[in-house]
This record gives C-alpha cells, sequence and structure tokens, in this order.
C-alpha cells in the first residue's frame, strides 16, 4: 500500500520529513512541485500523474485519467464519484489549490493546518514527524473512553490533525473549506454470499476464525469459492487459563474440514503478555476493545504465509486504520466483508446459516447453526485481571487530566469484585499507554552524581552527594549494587574527598523494603469505608494519597492516628511513579546498614574504607537503622531537608564542597554495569 502526502505553502524540509516518515510504505519517492503545492508518493513504483494540468498522487485502485476528466468536468466532488476505494491528492496549479479526497472506504488520509502552511499524509505519524504537536484531543479521548467510537468524525486523537471522511473532499485554495461528505453507501442489495466471495478473491487466502456463526460461514464459502476447492490457512485465538470456548468451537466446527484442504492454526494468546505497545506503534491511535487487538495479533503472525486476511469483525470505523496499518507494515490486505451489509441481527444469522449449511460438512455445520451467538472471546473482567499488573501502574499514575479520580474508582471497582464496565476501563487503559508513546519515559540514568548540598550537623560543615541510580526490584543484591554506584561516585570525586575526614553513606528505606519484598499490591488491598474517608478527608500532610495508602494505614495503626500523624511516620508509603504497591517499613535495616558497610569493604579503596564513618537506612520518619560510627542523631541532622526525596543514596562527606583547583568532574566512567543479567 503506497504512502502519499503533499503539503502547501510549507518549506521544503516539512516534505522531507513526510518522506522519511512513509519510507516503510515503500522504499521509493517520487515527487512533484508547482508553486506553493508539493506532492509525494512513496511505495515500489512511486508515480505523481499529470493530467489537464493537474497533478495526483492516489492510494488505492483507481483510474487517474478518468478522475481528472471528473474534476475538470464537475469540480472536486467528481473525485469521490467512483465505486472503489482509494484515497489521493489533487494539486490545481491554476487555481492555486490542493485537494483531498477520499471514495468510499479508501485509505485513511489526515491533514494539518500549522503556522508554516497545511500538510496532508497517509498517517498521522507523518505528520508528527513533520512538526505537528503530538498533543492529545481530551474531546475524543473522552468520546472514546466512553462509548468507544473513534474514526467516525474529522476529528482524531490528536488536537492539530484533522481526518479525511469516507466521501469527503477537503479543499485548500487560500484557506481550508470541507464540503459535506457525500451520503454513505448503506448496501441495499448486498447479500452475504456475494460479499464474502467479493472479499474472497483469489491468491493465498487466510481466515481470522470468530464470531461464532460468521466465521464458520467465512471459512465455508472461502473453501467453496470460484476457484473450487483451494488450500486454506484458518487462525483461530485461544486463551489459555481462561476459557476454552474458541478452541471448543473451532475443534467441532474445524475438526471435520481435514479432508477439504483447510489447515488450522491455533494462535494463544495471553492476556498479561498483549503487545499493546506494538499495536500502538502500528496503529498510531488506539483501538477500543480486544477483538482489534487479535485482528492486528493474527495478521502481524501471519505475515509471508498468506496474502489476504478475512477478518469476520462487523463494525467499527477504526477497521479501515487497522486493515491500512496492517497491509503497509506486513504486507497482508485484511479485509472486513461483514461491514459492507446492510443486514444485521435474525436477517444476517439466516444469511450466514444457509451459507454454513450449503458449504460444510454436516456436523460443523449443525454445531455453527446451534451456537450462532457464541462468543470466542473470553470475559474482559478477567482479561483485565490477568493484566492486572501493567493496568494498575497505567491507571494509578494516569497521564490524561482529570482521569485520576475515575481510573482510581475503575482500579478500586475491578479489584475489589464490585460492578463495573469493563469495556470502558480497557478503553482507558489502552489511551493511558498510547499516551506514555507521545511522552516517553526519560532513558534510564548512569550512575551519575546530582546536585551537591551542603549541611550543618553535629557542628561540623557537610557535603552530600545524591546519587541517582536503577529502579530497585524485589530479590536484588542491594549491599552490593550499592557499594557500586558509592565508588563510582568515589572514583569520580577523586583521593582528596575522603583523605578530608570521615564519610558516610545515606540509604532510603523504600528501596531497601521493596528489595526485601515489604511491599503490598493494590489488587491485595480492599479500602474500607474508613480508608476511602480518610483519603478523601484527610490533611495532605497525612499522606494518605490513595486509597490502597490509607487501607495499610489503617491496618497498622488505626484510624485515628492514620488520621492525624503522617502515614510515612508509620512506615507506609504509597505506590512510587509507575509502581503499583504499598511499601511497609523495610525488616531488619540495621543489618542492612552493616551489610551495605561490608560490601563496601571490597568496593572502595583501602584508603577509603578507612575513612568510612557508617551507614545509616532513612525513611520519611526519620532514621530506622545504623551501622559503624555514625551516630543515629548525626544521621536524623543531615536527613533533615529529606537529601533521599528523589535519589536513593546519598554520599556524605566531610568539609565544604570543592575548591578551585580541585576536581570537579562527574565520575569516571563505568568499566561494569551491575543489576540484572
Amino acid at each position: 500500500m503506497a504512502g502519499i502526502a503533499a503539503t502547501f505553502g510549507a518549506p521544503e524540509s516539512t516534505l522531507n520529513a513526510l518522506s522519511t516518515a512513509l519510507a516503510r510504505r515503500g522504499a521509493e519517492p517520487a515527487t512533484w512541485r508547482a508553486g506553493a503545492a508539493r506532492l509525494l508518493v512513496r511505495a515500489s513504483m512511486p508515480a505523481v500523474h499529470e493530467h489537464s494540468g493537474v497533478a495526483l498522487a492516489v492510494d488505492g485502485i483507481a483510474e487517474v485519467s478518468a478522475l481528472a476528466a471528473e474534476y475538470a468536468a464537475r469540480g472536486a466532488t467528481g473525485l469521490v464519484a467512483g465505486t472503489e476505494p482509494y484515497a489521493l491528492i489533487l494539486a490545481d496549479p491554476a487555481r492555486g489549490a490542493l485537494v483531498l479526497a477520499r471514495s468510499g472506504d479508501g485509505p485513511p488520509l489526515y491533514y494539518a493546518e500549522t503556522a508554516g502552511g497545511v500538510m496532508a499524509a497517509s498517517e498521522p505519524g507523518a505528520l508528527l514527524a513533520a512538526g505537528v504537536p503530538a498533543e492529545p484531543d481530551e474531546g475524543v479521548v473522552g468520546r472514546f473512553i466512553a462509548t468507544g467510537a473513534c474514526d467516525d468524525t474529522a476529528a482524531t486523537f490528536y488536537a492539530g490533525i484533522r481526518r479525511v471522511l469516507p466521501g469527503e473532499v477537503v479543499e485548500i485554495a487560500g484557506g481550508t473549506r470541507t464540503r459535506k461528505p457525500a451520503t454513505a453507501r448503506d448496501g441495499a442489495g448486498r447479500f452475504a454470499r456475494s460479499v464474502l466471495d467479493a472479499a474472497i478473491g483469489r491468491g493465498r487466502i487466510g481466515v481470522r476464525f470468530g464470531h461464532g456463526l460468521a466465521g464458520a460461514a467465512t471459512v465455508g464459502a472461502a473453501l467453496a469459492g470460484a476457484e473450487g476447492r483451494r488450500a486454506l490457512t484458518v487462525y483461530s485465538a485461544t486463551f489459555p487459563g481462561l476459557t476454552t470456548a474458541a478452541s471448543d468451537f473451532a475443534a467441532a466446527v474445524l475438526g471435520p474440514l481435514t479432508s477439504t484442504g483447510a489447515r488450522h492454526r491455533a494462535q494463544p494468546h495471553f492476556a498479561d503478555e498483549f503487545d499493546l505497545d506494538g499495536l500502538l506503534a502500528d496503529l498510531g491511535e488506539p483501538v477500543p476493545d480486544v477483538d482489534s487487538y487479535l485482528t492486528w495479533a493474527t495478521a502481524r503472525a501471519t505475515a509471508g504465509e498468506v496474502d489476504t486476511l478475512i477478518d469476520t469483525s462487523g463494525s467499527g470505523a477504526h477497521l479501515a486504520r487497522v486493515a491500512d496499518r496492517l497491509e503497509s507494515r506486513y504486507g497482508v490486505t485484511v479485509r472486513f466483508p461483514l461491514r459492507a451489509l446492510p443486514s444485521s441481527g435474525p436477517v444476517l444469522r439466516a444469511e450466514l446459516a444457509a451459507i454454513v449449511e450449503g458449504t460444510l460438512p454436516l456436523p460443523a455445520a449443525k454445531f455453527a447453526t446451534a451456537h450462532a451467538t457464541h462468543s470466542l472471546l473470553p470475559p474482559l473482567r478477567e482479561v483485565l485481571l490477568r493484566m492486572r499488573g501493567e493496568l494498575a501502574a497505567a491507571l494509578l499514575h494516569p497521564l490524561l487530566p482529570g482521569a485520576r479520580r475515575p481510573s482510581w474508582d475503575a482500579l478500586a471497582a475491578l479489584f475489589g469484585g464490585r460492578q463495573l464496565d469493563a469495556g470502558t476501563v480497557f478503553r482507558r487503559y489502552v489511551v493511558e499507554r498510547w499516551l506514555r508513546t507521545l511522552t516517553p519515559p526519560k532513558a534510564s540514568h548512569r550512575p551519575q552524581r546530582t546536585l551537591r548540598t551542603e549541611a550543618k550537623a553535629g557542628g561540623a560543615q557537610w557535603t552530600r552527594m545524591p546519587l541517582s541510580t536503577e529502579v530497585f526490584s524485589a530479590g536484588d543484591k542491594l549491599p552490593e549494587k550499592v557499594a557500586w554506584y558509592v565508588s563510582e561516585c568515589l572514583a569520580g570525586l577523586g583521593r582528596k574527598v575522603y583523605r578530608r575526614g570521615r564519610w558516610h553513606v545515606l540509604l532510603a528505606a523504600q528501596p531497601v523494603a521493596v528489595v526485601q519484598g515489604c511491599t503490598r499490591p493494590v489488587w491485595e488491598i480492599r479500602p474500607g469505608a474508613v480508608a476511602r474517608a480518610l483519603h478523601r478527608w484527610a490533611r495532605p500532610t497525612a499522606g494518605l494519597h490513595d486509597p490502597w495508602t490509607a487501607q495499610v494505614a489503617v491496618e497498622r495503626v488505626g484510624p485515628l492516628r492514620a488520621a492525624v500523624g503522617p502515614a510515612a511516620v508509620h512506615g507506609v508509603r504509597g505506590p512510587r511513579p509507575g509502581g503499583v504497591a504499598v511499601v511497609l517499613p523495610p525488616q531488619d535495616p540495621s543489618r542492612v546498614a552493616a551489610d551495605v558497610l561490608a560490601a563496601l569493604r571490597t568496593a572502595v579503596p583501602e584508603e577509603a574504607y578507612a575513612t568510612l564513618g557508617g551507614c545509616a537506612i532513612v525513611g520519611a520518619g526519620g532514621v530506622v537503622g545504623v551501622a559503624g560510627e555514625l551516630d543515629a542523631a548525626l544521621a536524623a541532622e543531615l536527613c533533615a531537608d529529606d537529601p533521599l526525596a528523589t535519589d536513593p543514596i546519598a554520599v556524605v562527606l566531610s568539609g565544604s564542597p570543592a575548591r578551585k583547583g580541585e576536581r570537579r568532574s562527574g565520575p569516571a566512567r563505568p568499566s561494569r554495569t551491575p543489576g540484572r543479567k
């Protein structure tokens, strides 16, 4: 599938950016330029067509000369008069106009107006690459979460990008003018068998087996098509541990077909392994349901095995986007024939039943018609519970403005067994994952020193060097990792810093608790009425930022103490950003401090270890453990302003910061990397 793009009044660099972003749709570019207009086509054999004084870039099936003639005779509306699906961009130098059009359910086409001009492309990702801000449209996102509707209006998930609708013409000439979409074709007079036969066509055919009777009818039509008996690959989804409905239905319907040339491939899908990031990277915008994910996953897996995949999903304007991206990424043409049918409900079931009875062996036909409305998808609530870790990580810390309360309420209802709309929760989760693709997390830090701070404690002057680290996980070898970070810091500072006098190590209590497994995932906590009330009404200083933290605080110290004192004083910390668990106090923190000192004996130079004072484990409520020659009171003074708020380790050096002439550069480049193998 080709990629087409255009600019009007934008600099040449914009067209170059569009071309680079569309490279996956075709290795070779073809361009055309006249006045303020620029056209681009990327394909294996690209071409920009010139006819009757206009130039056209086309994606899809179209007779270019006929389109140029229709435009000359009828104007822009003549560009969508045909029956074939296509998208096109037409440049009219004589009128100084750029025209975008989409015929039928042709490939998607998007456009954006910026201060630098107008641009259009086959994918919104290309427009983003050309400089359109990646800002979400909150109205579109809110409607999508509430109803699942998307791709059915000109608005996209991106605030600055608009979509050309089927049958619509957008004309740019000294401004933007949008014509009303043509009347949608209702498919009158079309019947299920003729639609299926037209979709199946020729070549290597695969069928995504689903939707009960529709899936059986599609398999039957493919086996008994115009080419007669053919080799056919049927793909079915299974959900180990969730339901056997899909595998049972597939066995009953496809089992009797072993002698017909049909080959069955069952594809297992594990809910906690759904590759939503891969889906969003390919499609660019969210999809509303698990069925759309299965379409994408199946087509990706079939790449190279079939030329066309017939999918029995029956509705959703977003399916045109799904089909377009799958063909451009994986070379598989995905067709949704049942979308073109005017009938539904009992009428459609009767048509499909007739196909099944006329094409499949009797045992298969009987089973399929007896289970006409059989769902092959697992209960969505069970799917959400299986992906609870990723779900909680996204909804506990939502990026969507104003989403914290509804996201938390949804999690509480899901984990508490209360009634909820599982579809809304799934869509909210997909949106949060999509938003994270727009603002990806910062790359993990190499071990490094952050801002040094001075502190006066115990009647002396000290310099504190907080260290940024990796995120620690349960089971990590914490003493060895802390020793490595400290040794790298000292190597970068030079020998003078530990020759001046005693130095100490401070370690935050939270990572110690995490490594020890002293955490409670939110799905194991059931916030009661008291905890929910405390979360809503307690003072901000109480630290009861979510109902799960409030519940744990109530369980540990009772509602009164939880309400009047900060939760951190009681050793309770809420989930950290990206985390999913309430953190409890660490076990035997003094022993952990001693283990850190023991690890430092072999990690730092001997002369540095000789001046090492001690190690303290510090929580938000104060010092919880200490080892070595470091007094707990001194450690508390050093941590009075919470230097471990953002970094889990701090090296405390005797004296003021380095003066002129002392080495001030960062740490030496690490020669080895600690942590996970």
